[in-house]
């Protein structure tokens, strides 16, 4: 079972890198928007129905993510992120 502690880190440094993509990028405000929907649900991902319902945020928000072009600076990172919360999500059960 992977660590609640770990996907809550992951989460936290996509929001950080998603917010120093905004004064490079304003058009990624709209999937900062997006992802902080979640913010609760990924305090308390211990619940297997949040652990569900955030497995199918993350693939939306990869579909979302498509629809963006993020800086090179933090465009890698965000993906690699996204796709790090969903291994980690995929793990917890």
């Amino acid at each position: 079972m992977v660590n609640i502690e770990l996907i809550k880190e992951h989460y936290l440094q996509l929001l950080t890198l998603l917010q120093q993509e905004i004064p490079l990028n304003q058009s990624a405000q709209a999937f900062l928007d997006y992802v902080l929907l979640y913010k609760n649900k990924f305090s308390s991902a211990e619940n297997a129905d949040n652990v569900q319902q955030l497995r199918e945020f993350l693939r939306g928000a990869n579909r979302f993510a498509d629809e963006f072009s993020f800086s090179d600076q933090n465009g890698s990172q965000i993906r690699d992120l996204i796709k790090s919360l969903y291994d980690l999500l995929n793990k917890t059960i």
